[in-house]
């Protein structure tokens, strides 16, 4: 039984729809060539049959040809015939090979790879159908297989931005990598039937096994972009790399048992048995894939499951019986080590195919034969065209020398015409004779760029000034200083107020120092002084700046009449100085500009010149009219017909040679014009010379240059005073929005510090209140103390039996309390009938509603400053805790109150400092300072607890040795506001105010004297 063959895999090939191509030609001949289209019926109708071939061309020879031959004719055609979308508009459909999605493109180059696709496609299944038993089946699916690889890559070489899948350059050279392995796969197979060298075939085979494992990896990807590709050329890749990965192994194992290493070969063996089982269960499952698929559209044969398999199978059976024979020959007689197949070394690969390129798929003779002759050949011949083009390249070298010739003389002639200043220079000589005043009227006009500055100018001045820019710099920077120094003023205050309280409560005052708490705020105050002394700067070199060019600045932004003004003035200053004043304020025409008559010598050196001026613009333009007429008759020239008579005679340089001696004639003028114009130019430069060597010349020369001197300073002048006011106003501008930046950071700074001072006034509040609460409970301990100390204590009556020991000590203190009350009864100077007593301070009558109103909306405290966004300009007084704020006392009813009498040398309260203790009493503990809870509470209801211990029990009523008067609320002390934020509130200092030991006593209900 015979051994089958390795399947191959075939390129599919793409359909396509029918095409015209009669009318499109004929209607292009008729309007391009202007021929009539019936001399060439017979040609398009053959282009079309051609088209019409290629549908049904076969996977053959001939099919082949076919395709070959209209490839070919559609090169030549694109020669005489752009087809595309404007001119020969045809419309081409393919369906694309692998999706079978319709493509439709009226482009020829879509067209022809298309063809050469198809061309490939055919190609390969010729190469995959061959009998490669035989050795010529072999070579020529191994000549066929290169063949397609190289109409691939040609199609890769030279068609870009594909339409179609099939024709992307990814898929394309997967193809092409195809047909390569395929062919190595012929070579390899043509090796082991040859019976090569071992060593040889496992190279081969190593590089088969390793372009196949890369072709499962770009098939995958194909399949990933949606190629269409089938899945079974994947599992035919994967089973043919494993298959020829075991060839590699096994003739690599053979050629180690030749060299001697027995261990070595048994390792390769073992792993050929490996990979040819692994082929053999992907071998499986191919034939369901390829039953499923229809084999794949007819790109792998029927056969291939079936031949595939079997393959596989003989190979894994040979590999494992060489590998029980070489493992039975190592163990009984060689006993070498045998390798893990991990560290195996890798086998050699051996690359043994190239693309074939398209060129080469015919001899020379073969392909002229396929191609056939051009069916266009009356209208362009190919060679005819290529002869042309060369002919059309030495025309184009002949104009080029002539037009460089032509270019150096012309430079040549300007060069010397602008160094003599000429035909400008005579004008002046011809206006002093006429005595005329329009080359001055000329120097007196202001040039247009000096017009365009003065009018932007103009148009920012009206929009918004310098002045107007530097006044509100000015503004801006005056703002920032002010709020710097109103910052640093609160800062200053709220320092003095701290080190006041510091000084006048002592060691009471438990404040932290301002100046550790305000070191950042000051830090930063410094910097923006000096920022804004920076600032202050670069303002003043601005300003300097602007006033260095002001001047100017106005003249510009006046413009018009002012600015011919100026030159006007400066053009006559040059001309005559003999009376400044009066030519100031005449006007050019009136000023005679004119000065002695010249001589007659003059006037022929004048027109001595104008002559040759003249001369070289007669040869200019001579030469200039030369070259024109080689250029148009260049262009018209046209030899195809001679090259069609002398095609076969290869006669082409001769008969360039002899059709460009038509135009000798034009070169040798050009070169006559050349010298005549090199012989002017001396004669121009020797008769200006004596022009200008006259005395009458070179002061009219020297009056001219100096009111183009003038001129040309001026405008400089004008150009600078632009290009500042432009500094200056960008300048300008960048200081505005610094100096606005600045102002915002240093607002936000001084709501930063005036929120520092509120929280630190609220502290200073809470800690006096604290103190002067502290001070009264201490006042009247030693009350207590001094009453204790005088008081003669009479002996206690005993004491009835306790049934109960809280009534017994509630009797006991109400028994003491009362007889301390009675002592002090007999203590007063007074009589005891009268209601009166130290400690007693009448309540004052009550006002009239319209002044209590009117004194509330006088001591109206401002608002606080709040966060960013808030108003800055109020300050409002918080509320302790939650609690409503109570009605402020006037300060001028507070000063009516009487003072509290002196007891026994006590200090004034107006000092806060506490009375020294007798030496005999425990010194007092000031406790720490209380948050004070202002609450309104009736005596009537609830007794009044101690002040400033809310836990100690409540005193036992005493009786009141006075009437009861009417209770008056309570009033907390209020903060004091800045007087430089509420300028119509001027608060009351520390020691004008009442104390608050007088305050408390108001506000206490009479009756306790105790308390």
């Amino acid at each position: 039984m015979a051994t089958p063959q390795i399947p191959f895999i075939s390129a599919p090939l793409k359909r396509t729809d029918d095409v015209d191509w009669i009318h499109p030609l004929r209607k292009y001949i008729a309007r391009v060539y202007q021929d009539d289209p019936e001399k060439y019926k017979e040609e398009t109708q053959s282009f079309n049959r051609l088209r019409q071939d290629i549908r049904g061309a076969g996977k053959d020879m001939t099919g082949r040809d076919l395709l070959y031959r209209y490839f070919g004719q559609l090169e030549l055609l694109d020669l005489r015939f752009p087809v595309d979308e404007k001119h020969v508009k045809i419309m081409f459909c393919w369906y694309d090979a692998f999706n079978n999605r319709a493509i439709s493109q009226y482009s020829l180059a879509f067209e022809k790879a298309s063809v050469i696709f198809n061309e490939a496609a055919t190609l390969s299944a010729i190469a995959s159908t061959q009998n490669r038993a035989e050795a010529e089946g072999r070579k020529r699916a191994f000549h066929y297989f290169q063949a397609s690889s190289g109409m691939f890559q040609y199609i890769n070489d030279n068609f870009l931005h594909a339409p179609s899948e099939d024709l992307s350059r990814e898929t394309v050279n997967m193809l092409s990598e195809l047909m390569l392995a395929q062919a190595q796969e012929c070579f390899l197979e043509s090796s082991i039937r040859e019976k090569s060298k071992d060593g040889l075939i496992a190279k081969l085979a190593s590089h088969t096994a390793w372009v196949y494992g890369n072709l499962v990896d770009g098939l995958g990807d194909a399949m990933a972009r949606g190629v269409g590709l089938d899945r079974s050329w994947i599992v035919l890749c994967q089973v043919k790399q494993k298959y020829y990965a075991a060839s590699a192994q096994e003739h690599k194992a053979a050629a180690c048992e030749a060299e001697g290493k027995y261990g070595e070969c048994v390792a390769r063996y073992a792993a050929a048995e490996s990979a040819a089982k692994e082929a053999t269960k992907l071998a499986n499952s191919l034939t369901s894939a390829l039953v499923a698929s229809n084999h794949a559209n007819g790109t792998i044969p029927s056969e291939a499951g079936a031949a595939i398999q079997e393959l596989c199978k003989n190979k894994s059976a040979t590999c494992s019986e060489k590998l029980t024979t070489a493992t039975k020959d190592n163990d009984m007689i060689y006993h070498e080590t045998v390798p893990q197949e991990s560290i195996l070394m890798p086998i050699d690969r051996l690359k043994a195919i190239k693309p074939i390129p398209i060129a080469e798929l015919y001899g020379p003779d073969e392909m002229k034969k396929v191609i056939g002759a051009d069916i266009f050949a009356k209208l362009i011949p190919l060679s005819v065209h290529e002869s042309a083009s060369l002919y059309s390249e030495e025309i184009a070298k002949l104009l080029r020398s002539e037009s460089e010739r032509c270019d150096i003389a012309k430079a040549e002639l300007n060069a010397s015409l602008d160094y003599m200043k000429l035909p400008g220079s005579l004008a002046k000589f011809k206006q002093q004779q006429q005595q005329s005043s329009s080359l001055l009227d000329t120097y007196a006009t202001p040039p247009s760029e000096v017009k365009s500055w003065a009018d932007h100018i103009a148009a920012d001045e009206r929009h918004t000034t310098v002045t107007d820019l530097f006044q509100t710099l000015t503004i801006l920077k005056t703002k920032a200083r002010q709020l710097l120094d109103e910052a640093s003023l609160e800062l200053d205050k709220e320092m003095r107020d701290c080190e006041q309280g510091r000084m006048q409560h002592g060691d009471d005052w438990t404040q932290a120092p301002s100046s550790s708490l305000t070191t950042e705020f000051r830090h930063d105050i410094t910097n923006h002084r000096r920022t804004l002394e920076g600032a202050a700067q670069s303002d003043n070199q601005l300003l300097v700046k602007y006033e260095s060019v002001k001047r100017n600045i106005e003249m510009l932004k006046q413009g018009g009449r002012e600015l011919e003004k100026v030159y006007a003035q400066t053009i006559i200053s040059a001309v005559s100085n003999d009376q400044p004043k009066e030519i100031a304020n005449a006007n050019l025409l009136d000023v005679d500009l004119s000065t002695e008559k010249e001589s007659g010598n003059l006037d022929e050196k004048v027109q001595r010149v104008e002559s040759i001026l003249e001369k070289l613009r007669k040869i200019s333009s001579d030469r200039d009219e030369t070259f024109r007429d080689l250029k148009e008759k260049t262009m018209q020239d046209d030899i195809s017909q001679l090259l069609i008579l002398n095609k076969k005679a290869n006669v082409e340089q001769q008969i360039f040679a002899s059709e460009l001696e038509k135009y000798r004639p034009h070169q040798q003028r050009i070169a006559a014009t050349v010298q005549h114009q090199q012989q002017a130019i001396q004669d121009l430069t020797a008769a200006f010379k004596s022009l200008m060597e006259g005395e009458e010349a070179r002061d009219l020369q020297l009056k001219y240059d100096k009111a183009e001197r003038l001129r040309r300073n001026l405008t400089a002048d004008f150009n600078e005073a632009n290009t500042i006011y432009n500094e200056i106003k960008e300048g300008l501008n960048k200081g505005v929005q610094f100096y606005s930046g600045v102002q915002d950071t240093i607002e936000s700074l001084q709501r930063n510090i005036q929120r520092f001072i509120a929280e630190r006034t609220n502290e200073r509040n809470r800690l006096l209140e604290s103190i002067q609460s502290n001070k009264s409970t201490r006042e009247q301990q030693m009350l207590r103390d001094t009453l204790n100390k005088y008081a003669t204590a009479p002996p206690l009556p005993p004491a009835p039996p306790l049934q109960n020991p809280s009534t017994a000590t509630t009797t006991t203190s109400s028994n003491s309390i009362a007889h301390l009350t009675n002592q002090t009864r007999q203590m007063s100077i007074h009589e005891p009938s009268a209601p009166y007593n130290t400690q007693y301070t009448p309540t004052p009558p009550p006002k009239p509603q319209a002044f209590v109103q009117s004194s509330a909306q006088q001591n109206v405290i401002p608002p606080s400053y709040g966060m960013y966004g808030s108003n800055p300009n109020y300050q409002q007084q918080p509320t302790m805790y939650g609690q409503p704020q109570q009605q402020q006392i006037p300060p001028s009813h507070m000063q009516t109150l009487p003072s509290r009498p002196m007891m026994y040398n006590q200090p004034s309260p107006s000092t806060n400092y506490p009375p020294p203790l007798p030496p005999s009493q425990p010194q007092y503990q000031p406790q720490p300072p209380q948050q004070p809870q202002y609450q309104y509470q009736h005596h009537q209801s609830q007794p009044q607890a101690y002040y400033g211990n809310p836990n100690m029990q409540t005193a036992p009523p005493v009786p009141s040795l006075h009437p009861p008067q009417q209770q008056q609320p309570y009033y907390p002390p209020q903060q004091q506001q800045q007087q430089q934020y509420q300028p119509q509130y001027n608060p009351t200092q520390p020691w004008q105010q009442q104390p608050q030991w007088q305050q408390q006593q108001q506000q206490r209900p009479p009756g306790n004297l105790l308390d």
